[in-house]
């Protein structure tokens, strides 16, 4: 009895509110009453829709993950590069080979204080500064060249010139004013850097034809799965690596800076150990900074979500070594690390500080 009243009100629920006379309301009841199953269902279809057009819903809010539309927009980053260069005087971008094939796109913006030379780009006049003193700025995680200087917006010493402002907004602007020249990169993968993917091909970011309709979205899916290049951490250490040799064997460079921020301490720590380990470029890293970096990553996933996150990364991604302690140990040259202990993502438990005081506590104890 209980059952068959609370059917008869979940079915007046669905019914429309009306404001007819007590007799049309004792028809709407007896009507209710005799109302079956499949009257049930399809009056909760056309209030909710069917299940065919939910599974729809779910599918079409999932598919742009997976095949991300045309960008159609003029403001993309191609126009956020163009401000970055415009802000900077003398900034020009330049491509770094990959040494397991790909490109890797990079801004060199000079200091303020860098003497002019004829540069490499006569047909456009272009005059580039060289400078014995340069930083090589490894990103941190989402953070591509065409915002590292403060989402374009921000930042540039063409005002400086003219209207005597000194900009001190991100680290481009004090590296540079500080009379250093600044190097950014985005690791391939990201932006128009890109890798060698299945059979060493590979594009250019932004250059893949765009194909419409069914076909060209499932073709995508799958090259993008299982064919693309695909970034881990033992790429972000080899792009490093590959620019700043090119940095010290082909701008210059007689004194490098290696600053990594958050997820670029992977690749600074690394850059800095290879190029130690190298006796003809060792002497030219004055100094590595690891900046709010983490340990590893597993620690900074058990700090944030949980224990048994550790273990899921490990298990999803067992090749992956994200062990910036032991790079940063093992590079002998000028160290300097910065953390946060009120940071939100990277722990202070989780920090590249507690890592190495853990690590020489356990070598201290053994």
């Amino acid at each position: 009895m209980i059952a068959a009243t609370e059917l008869r009100d979940f079915v007046e629920s669905l019914k429309p509110q009306s404001s007819g006379d007590s007799s049309s309301s004792t028809s709407n009841e007896e009507d209710s009453e005799n109302l079956t199953v499949d009257a049930v269902r399809r009056r909760f279809e056309e209030q909710n829709g069917s299940a065919m057009d939910s599974v729809k819903a779910g599918i079409a809010s999932i598919l742009p993950m997976l095949d991300p539309p045309l960008h159609t927009s003029i403001f993309g980053f191609d126009v956020q590069r163009g401000c970055v260069l415009s802000r900077y005087r003398g900034a020009r971008q330049l491509w770094v080979q990959r040494p397991d094939g790909g490109m890797i796109d990079c801004l060199h913006i000079p200091s303020k204080a860098s003497p002019l030379i004829e540069g490499s780009a006569p047909d456009v006049g272009v005059q580039n500064p060289r400078n014995k003193k340069a930083v090589l700025y490894c990103n941190p995680n989402a953070g591509l060249i065409e915002v590292a200087t403060g989402m374009s917006l921000a930042g540039g010493n063409v005002a400086s010139e003219t209207e005597g402002v000194v900009n001190d907004n991100c680290w481009a602007d004090f590296y540079t004013n500080q009379g250093f020249d600044v190097y950014l990169f985005n690791y391939a993968g990201f932006g128009r850097s890109y890798g060698a993917g299945f059979c060493g091909a590979g594009r250019r970011g932004g250059e893949e034809r765009y194909i419409q309709g069914a076909f060209g979205r499932i073709k995508r899916i799958l090259h993008g799965t299982f064919c693309s290049f695909q970034p881990t951490p033992d790429t972000l250490r080899a792009d490093g690596l590959a620019v700043a040799t090119h940095i010290l064997s082909q701008m210059g460079v007689e004194s490098l800076i290696i600053h990594g921020e958050s997820i670029g301490g992977v690749a600074a720590s690394n850059t800095g150990r290879k190029l130690t380990e190298n006796s003809v470029l060792r002497d030219k890293v004055a100094l590595l900074i690891c900046d709010r970096t983490f340990c590893n990553l597993e620690a900074v996933a058990q700090r944030l979500v949980g224990g048994w996150s550790g273990y899921a990364i490990r298990a999803l991604a067992p090749f992956w070594s994200t062990d910036v302690v032991g790079d940063f140990l093992a590079t002998s040259c000028p160290k300097v690390v910065a953390t946060d202990s009120a940071d939100a993502i990277i722990a202070d438990s989780s920090s590249l500080k507690a890592g190495i005081s853990f690590c020489k506590e356990i070598k201290r104890s053994s």
